[in-house]
């Protein structure tokens, strides 16, 4: 099956932003629920929005849920604009093979948008993305297969032609959900959970560009 439409997950999979949302997760924690910190483990929130994840870890719709939304995202925000932020190895290369070959790169992220727009513009990726859905353009976040189905919606995509590439389960789970088949990169958890795993998006770009983006998925 010949891929023309690439939707990418950002965190975990073209970015390498665990570390820095873990940090201002644990941050955010160590004020407003200490008692959390102990069995704080990021793996578990992976894909989800920011608010999500909060309520997730047990703090509750209020003031001190906004707070914590608030100033985690002021705390990545912070980290991105020190230049803290690196994209994966192959991640520049694997976009412009996508174009190169004829296709288009769409961002499908949990992300707020002012973090997202931060990130690709630190990382200069933003002009290789044909269209981005953000966090702020949605009702609910993954798991939920809303982000996946506003994208191809909105972009006029043909889901026989579209791909997701996903690092957590619930992104997964949410590009499963809206029909689409999935390429699963850097953790080997998904592996049995989707359609193609590449340990690395380096393996995945050689991939591609030898079938000539005819991947051997169902």
């Amino acid at each position: 099956m010949h891929l023309r439409h690439f939707l990418f997950d950002f965190d975990g999979t073209l970015a390498d932003s665990a570390p820095l949302h873990a940090a201002a997760f644990r941050e955010v924690l160590a004020t407003a629920a200490p008692g959390v910190l102990a069995g704080f483990n990021y793996e578990l929130l992976k894909g989800l929005t920011t608010r999500a994840a909060f309520m997730r870890l047990g703090i509750e719709a209020g003031a001190r849920l906004e707070w914590c939304v608030a100033e985690k995202q002021k705390l990545y925000r912070e980290a991105v604009r020190a230049g803290r932020l690196k994209e994966y190895s192959g991640a520049r290369v694997l976009l412009e093979a996508v174009v190169v070959g004829g296709g288009a790169n769409y961002l499908v992220t949990s992300g707020s948008a002012d973090s997202v727009n931060l990130a690709l513009n630190g990382l200069e990726l933003r002009i290789l993305f044909a269209g981005i859905i953000t966090a702020d353009d949605t009702s609910a976040g993954k798991p939920s297969p809303e982000p996946y189905i506003i994208c191809l919606r909105r972009f006029g995509l043909r889901l026989a032609e579209a791909i997701a590439v996903e690092d957590a389960r619930s992104g997964v789970v949410a590009a499963k959900t809206a029909g689409l088949r999935v390429i699963g990169v850097h953790n080997p958890e998904i592996a049995t959970l989707v359609d193609i795993y590449y340990p690395t998006l380096t393996a995945l770009s050689a991939a591609l560009l030898q079938s000539g983006q005819r991947l051997l998925v169902n």
